[in-house]
């Protein structure tokens, strides 16, 4: 390669920083002026205007409005087009397929959710896929605004370098390639990650970021697992596989089995379905517990959380194990990572505050007495749409860093 050749390109690529450093701040920033924007980014005058009229080319940003002025005419402000530019987001769960079309602000536009049919395989759920896809991108061009891609939540270890999907104990899935798959359908840009890895994203994008650069959410549900932030960045680890604390073996005496098929771990003894299994089993022989009139085959983990919040004894004992689980693994995380923040999402911390409060007591009796920081354990402010924000923050990921627009 010639030296002329490596300069070029060295110049491209830091004219591409330049521009991606420049439409974040203005994203940032809800509004913003050409001056602020040369003060905080240290880049010349000259400079930021050719880059504010390519990011206006390419329909990412306007100038609208004026700002206050201390003397000659206002200067014009700058906003990122977030209303105007949408994205397909896609929570494919084992129960429910859960969609949405939103804009870059993560505000919904039109919904479908579906029930799951896991009787069809996994070319069967394709399907059902493909037909919200199709039905969420009509929507979009109705508007005739610009649809930028399809961000899908998957509960499965995604590999980050292939885009397979590995290994789903929830679906029963073993390295199979949904982009592949939906590609056959549709032209739009299709990204995908794990679930609670997108939950996290979705939470420094348009949650707990605001406030913290290294956080970790752990998702609470049918399955457990947990996406890690460091220094603002999503950390997936040599394959994008990190974070599957549900995995994690935490009493290697007990033979209950997780649906990957190993005993004693966390998803086996503390996960919705772990719950589950574990109520139905002593349920059987505590005719004392409410549970024991529900018929062993009916009892989920909500009819559990709702029998303890009632009093219910057997409930109660097996809540009170499950926190115990849960609090020693988020223990675990926080001095493994030294992290600001742990954020719970998912069904089993929707049931009131029982579970949440009996974590954040035990986590404390837990810490490090010689450290002064004490790490706050919040609940994500995103509900049941904490997977569908992480998905639709997956493609705005791609356009800051300028990766969807090639």
């Amino acid at each position: 390669m010639t030296k002329e050749k490596i300069q070029s390109e060295n110049h491209d690529l830091q004219g591409n920083q330049n521009k991606i450093k420049v439409l974040q701040l203005i994203r940032n920033a809800k509004e913003i002026t050409r001056a602020e924007i040369i003060r905080l980014s240290g880049l010349s005058a000259p400079t930021v205007t050719r880059i504010v009229e390519s990011l206006v080319q390419l329909n990412l940003i306007q100038s609208e409005g004026l700002g206050s002025s201390i003397g000659g005419r206002p200067p014009q402000l700058i906003n990122f087009k977030s209303k105007e530019n949408y994205v397909i987001g896609i929570d494919l769960g084992a129960t429910f397929i859960r969609s949405a079309l939103s804009n870059l602000d993560g505000e919904f536009i039109f919904e479908i959710h579906v029930p799951t049919n896991l009787k069809k395989g996994f070319d069967g759920v394709m399907e059902q896929v493909s037909s919200l896809i199709e039905k969420l991108s009509e929507r979009a061009y109705q508007k005739s605004l610009p649809l930028w891609g399809i961000g899908i939540a998957v509960c499965g270890m995604v590999n980050k370098n292939t885009g397979i999907v590995e290994y789903s104990p929830i679906f029963g899935w073993k390295n199979v390639n949904i982009q592949d798959a939906l590609s056959k359908h549709t032209s739009l840009k299709i990204a995908l990650g794990n679930v609670t890895h997108l939950i996290a994203l979705g939470e420094l994008l348009y949650g707990v970021g605001k406030d913290y650069r290294n956080f970790i959410c752990v998702n609470l549900g049918y399955g457990i697992g947990s996406g890690i932030i460091i220094d603002g960045k999503l950390f997936g680890g040599a394959d994008g596989i990190a974070g599957e604390v549900g995995h994690i073996v935490m009493d290697r005496h007990n033979s209950r089995k997780g649906l990957e098929g190993v005993s004693g771990t966390l998803e086996a003894l503390a996960s919705g379905y772990g719950i589950a299994d574990i109520a139905q089993e002593l349920a059987k022989t505590d005719a004392a517990s409410v549970l024991y009139s529900h018929g062993t085959e009916d009892i989920d983990a909500r009819k559990v959380f709702e029998a303890a919040i009632n009093g219910d004894r057997l409930a109660g004992e097996i809540i009170e194990n499950v926190a115990g689980y849960l609090s020693v693994s988020i223990d675990t995380l926080i001095k493994l990572f030294n992290t600001e923040c742990i954020v719970l999402s998912g069904g089993l911390v929707q049931n009131g505050d029982l579970l949440l409060g009996k974590i954040r007591e035990q986590v404390t009796k837990y810490a490090l007495s010689g450290v002064s920081r004490t790490v706050p354990i919040v609940q994500s402010g995103f509900g049941e749409n904490a997977a569908l924000m992480g998905s639709f923050s997956l493609i705005l990921e791609r356009i800051l860093l300028l990766e969807s627009l090639d």
